[in-house]
């Protein structure tokens, strides 16, 4: 994921929804989140990142991570991560299908415990991705037809005017396996990118937040951010992933790639 205009400009800026030309003033919610997944989707992607784990602002260990993502012909995405090193994570991948009207299929392999790939089911997607500040559910992007979206009073974030846009579970199964109560996306006004998310979990506390950090465009107009900190509130943890490369090619992400038979045969390791 997981997975942004001037607000002055925008009282007078107009976009087209299915109801005709709405002004940025009377946009909803799922209107502001549909527009932000028109801009920055991308059919395709790898990324090369840097991961630092760290507690009280000091890393306490560094990894090596590779990310594809693909777009299907229905509009769905599959999500492959993989990790290259230190030793103790190398190897270790996760594997992600997105569905239409259901939970997403995701699988943990684990090559120094099995051979197989481990489902993760119901409530284990709450849980601490490998030791990370993300949990499972975070390392997909969301069905937006799980969610209802409320619009909330605009804001501000380092000084720029953000759409504030609530997320809430829309059906009961999404409320029994997902860990938030809620998530309170700040959208820039001025692109519809995803500058902060803020975390509130089961009990409706503020339990974590993500950062996107120096976003640029890698496809006009989508955009991407140079870096993304989760930070665990209460323990005083986060995580950050650093891009140091992506391609967008055709060649760079193929539909084998997320098969179970093309992990499982080690065509996945460098």
């Amino acid at each position: 994921m997981l997975k942004q205009a001037l607000f002055g400009a925008l009282s007078f800026v107009l976009l087209v929804s299915s109801n005709g030309l709405v002004s940025a003033q009377e946009l909803t919610g799922r209107q502001i989140m549909d527009e932000s997944s028109d801009r920055h989707d991308l059919p395709r992607e790898y990324e090369e990142l840097d991961m630092k784990l760290s507690e009280d602002g000091k890393v306490f260990e560094e990894r090596e991570l590779r990310r594809y993502s693909l777009e299907g012909d229905d509009g769905l995405f599959k999500y492959l991560t993989v990790f290259d090193g230190p030793a103790g994570v190398e190897g270790v991948a996760l594997l992600s299908w997105q569905n239409k009207g259901r939970s997403d299929d995701q699988w943990t392999y684990l090559p120094a415990v099995s051979k197989k790939l481990k489902r993760t089911a119901g409530s284990s997607k709450r849980k601490p991705f490998l030791g990370t500040d993300f949990t499972y559910e975070d390392m997909t992007s969301d069905d937006r037809d799980d969610f209802t979206y409320e619009r909330l009073e605009d804001s501000n974030i380092d000084g720029e005017e953000t759409f504030v846009v609530k997320a809430t579970p829309a059906n009961d199964e999404v409320s029994r396996e997902t860990g938030y109560a809620w998530r309170i996306f700040n959208l820039s006004k001025e692109t519809y990118f995803v500058i902060q998310v803020d975390f509130y979990d089961r009990r409706e506390n503020h339990s974590k937040v993500q950062r996107n950090y120096d976003p640029e465009v890698v496809a006009d107009p989508a955009m991407r951010p140079k870096s993304t900190i989760m930070t665990t509130l209460e323990t005083k943890t986060s995580t950050e992933m650093i891009i140091k490369s992506r391609s967008l090619a055709e060649d760079a992400v193929e539909e084998e790639m997320f098969e179970h038979r093309w992990i499982k045969t080690g065509r996945y390791m460098r």
